[in-house]
Protein backbone atom coordinates (compact mmCIF):
# COMPACT_ATOMS: atom_id res chain seq x y z
CA UNK A 1 0.00 0.00 0.00
CA UNK A 2 3.25 2.46 0.93
CA UNK A 3 4.42 1.92 -2.79
CA UNK A 4 0.91 2.89 -4.10
CA UNK A 5 0.92 5.74 -2.12
CA UNK A 6 4.18 6.68 -3.27
CA UNK A 7 3.74 6.12 -6.82
CA UNK A 8 0.65 8.32 -6.97
CA UNK A 9 2.23 11.05 -4.92
CA UNK A 10 4.85 11.06 -7.38
CA UNK A 11 2.35 11.34 -9.79
CA UNK A 12 -0.17 13.94 -8.93
CA UNK A 13 3.27 16.14 -8.29
CA UNK A 14 4.60 15.67 -11.81
CA UNK A 15 1.44 16.63 -13.26
CA UNK A 16 1.03 19.63 -11.36
CA UNK A 17 4.68 20.01 -12.49
CA UNK A 18 4.02 19.70 -15.73
CA UNK A 19 1.14 22.09 -15.37
CA UNK A 20 2.91 25.26 -13.75
CA UNK A 21 5.33 24.61 -16.81
CA UNK A 22 3.31 24.50 -19.53
CA UNK A 23 0.94 27.31 -17.59
CA UNK A 24 3.93 29.50 -17.01
CA UNK A 25 5.42 28.63 -20.67
CA UNK A 26 2.42 29.40 -22.59
CA UNK A 27 0.74 32.22 -20.77
CA UNK A 28 4.19 34.28 -19.32
CA UNK A 29 2.67 33.68 -15.38
CA UNK A 30 1.15 31.26 -13.12
CA UNK A 31 -3.04 31.64 -13.19
CA UNK A 32 -4.47 29.52 -10.87
CA UNK A 33 -7.69 29.31 -12.73
CA UNK A 34 -6.55 28.04 -15.70
CA UNK A 35 -3.97 25.54 -13.71
CA UNK A 36 -7.55 24.13 -11.40
CA UNK A 37 -9.25 23.78 -14.68
CA UNK A 38 -6.62 21.70 -16.36
CA UNK A 39 -6.23 19.91 -12.71
CA UNK A 40 -9.88 19.01 -13.00
CA UNK A 41 -9.41 17.66 -16.73
CA UNK A 42 -6.51 15.70 -15.64
CA UNK A 43 -7.92 14.25 -12.96
CA UNK A 44 -10.90 13.33 -14.56
CA UNK A 45 -9.52 11.71 -16.97
CA UNK A 46 -7.33 9.41 -14.99
CA UNK A 47 -10.64 8.46 -13.58
CA UNK A 48 -11.88 7.38 -16.25
CA UNK A 49 -8.72 5.55 -17.12
CA UNK A 50 -9.26 3.35 -13.56
CA UNK A 51 -12.32 2.25 -15.40
CA UNK A 52 -12.61 -1.41 -16.42
CA UNK A 53 -14.72 -0.59 -19.72
CA UNK A 54 -14.74 -3.50 -20.34
CA UNK A 55 -17.04 -4.86 -17.74
CA UNK A 56 -19.22 -1.88 -17.83
CA UNK A 57 -19.51 -3.00 -21.47
CA UNK A 58 -20.71 -6.30 -20.80
CA UNK A 59 -22.29 -5.93 -17.60
CA UNK A 60 -23.74 -2.77 -17.94
CA UNK A 61 -27.20 -3.50 -19.34
CA UNK A 62 -30.26 -5.83 -17.83
CA UNK A 63 -27.79 -7.49 -15.45
CA UNK A 64 -26.94 -4.76 -13.56
CA UNK A 65 -30.23 -2.32 -13.49
CA UNK A 66 -32.74 -5.44 -14.29
CA UNK A 67 -33.45 -5.46 -10.27
CA UNK A 68 -33.36 -1.39 -10.09
CA UNK A 69 -35.57 -0.90 -13.00
CA UNK A 70 -39.48 -0.87 -12.45
CA UNK A 71 -40.31 -1.56 -16.34
CA UNK A 72 -38.03 -4.70 -16.20
CA UNK A 73 -38.88 -7.34 -13.94
CA UNK A 74 -36.38 -8.82 -11.81
CA UNK A 75 -33.96 -12.06 -13.23
CA UNK A 76 -32.41 -13.71 -10.34
CA UNK A 77 -30.35 -16.40 -12.81
CA UNK A 78 -29.08 -13.32 -14.38
CA UNK A 79 -27.59 -11.50 -11.62
CA UNK A 80 -26.27 -15.11 -10.74
CA UNK A 81 -24.65 -15.21 -14.01
CA UNK A 82 -23.18 -11.95 -13.73
CA UNK A 83 -22.42 -12.28 -10.16
CA UNK A 84 -20.06 -15.97 -11.27
CA UNK A 85 -18.59 -14.06 -14.23
CA UNK A 86 -17.09 -11.97 -11.94
CA UNK A 87 -16.16 -13.66 -9.82
CA UNK A 88 -13.94 -15.66 -11.83
CA UNK A 89 -12.70 -12.67 -13.52
CA UNK A 90 -11.45 -11.57 -10.33
CA UNK A 91 -9.53 -14.71 -9.83
CA UNK A 92 -7.95 -15.04 -13.21
CA UNK A 93 -7.21 -10.99 -13.02
CA UNK A 94 -3.35 -10.28 -11.93
CA UNK A 95 -2.93 -8.58 -8.98
CA UNK A 96 -0.68 -5.84 -11.03
CA UNK A 97 -4.09 -4.57 -13.12
CA UNK A 98 -5.54 -3.86 -9.63
CA UNK A 99 -2.67 -2.23 -8.29
CA UNK A 100 -2.58 0.24 -11.62
CA UNK A 101 -6.50 0.75 -11.06
CA UNK A 102 -5.66 1.50 -7.26
CA UNK A 103 -2.86 4.47 -8.04
CA UNK A 104 -5.00 6.07 -10.75
CA UNK A 105 -8.02 6.30 -8.82
CA UNK A 106 -6.04 7.75 -5.93
CA UNK A 107 -4.09 10.09 -8.14
CA UNK A 108 -7.54 11.14 -10.02
CA UNK A 109 -9.07 11.94 -6.16
CA UNK A 110 -5.90 14.13 -5.44
CA UNK A 111 -5.47 15.79 -8.59
CA UNK A 112 -9.31 16.52 -8.32
CA UNK A 113 -9.28 17.66 -4.81
CA UNK A 114 -6.73 19.93 -5.27
CA UNK A 115 -7.52 21.92 -8.45
CA UNK A 116 -11.33 22.55 -6.77
CA UNK A 117 -9.18 23.97 -4.35
CA UNK A 118 -7.25 26.14 -6.92
CA UNK A 119 -10.42 27.05 -9.58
Amino acid sequence: MLKILKVSFFLVVGSYTILLLFSYLLSGRLDASIIGMWGLLIGFSLLIAALPFHKIVFFGGRGIMGAQSPEIPHDEHLHHKVYKEYEKERKAESPKTRQHQDVLSITGIAIILIAVFMV
